[in-house]
């Protein structure tokens, strides 16, 4: 029988916070959302912090090319991003969080590549959680009642200050 931890500290860790129900979470407050890339930064993470709003089917993979700093010869396809994205590893960081800001403007003309993209991120996260190297990607969405298929088996969740409805109401 497994014994428990009674000592870990929930609160001191963002990153478990962030990953403790799947590896991609969402985000409606900017604010909210960049102090988590902060708190991200100070547990040495690096990140990607992107915006996809101008982005289009066409267009995708030349993004992901130019912000993920992807080789010139970068295949264009999902299993070249998987095969890219995997050699990303890299020891001098805890972790690497992918920030997709605007998501909702990419995901409304575009929903299944995107929920194909988040479930690759999403199968590299798993593969670099087996060698303690953490993956988190982070949805910010203007609409405050974004909803994202199954990604790796769970639907993506809230973060832990908007989990609520009434927490993700714009405020004019």
């Amino acid at each position: 029988m497994a014994s428990s931890n009674s000592s870990y500290d929930e609160s001191a860790s963002l990153d478990w916070l962030l990953l403790r129900s799947g590896s991609v979470v969402k985000y409606f407050s900017q604010d909210i959302l960049n102090e988590d890339i902060d708190g991200l930064y100070n547990l040495r993470y690096q990140v990607l912090d992107m915006n996809m709003f101008k982005w289009t089917s066409k267009t995708v993979h030349k993004h992901l090319q130019e912000n993920f700093d992807f080789p010139e010869y970068y295949g264009e396809n999902l299993n070249a991003f998987r095969d890219c994205l995997d050699d990303m590893f890299d020891r001098r960081y805890r972790g690497l969080a992918i920030v997709f800001r605007r998501f909702d403007s990419f995901y409304s003309d575009n929903k299944q590549f995107s929920e194909a993209l988040l479930d690759t991120i999403s199968t590299v996260a798993w593969d670099w959680l087996l060698v303690d190297q953490r993956l988190i990607c982070m949805l910010q969405s203007h609409d405050p009642d974004l909803e994202v298929g199954s990604i790796g088996g769970r639907c993506p969740h809230w973060n832990r200050s908007e989990w609520a409805n009434a927490s993700r109401v714009t405020k004019h």
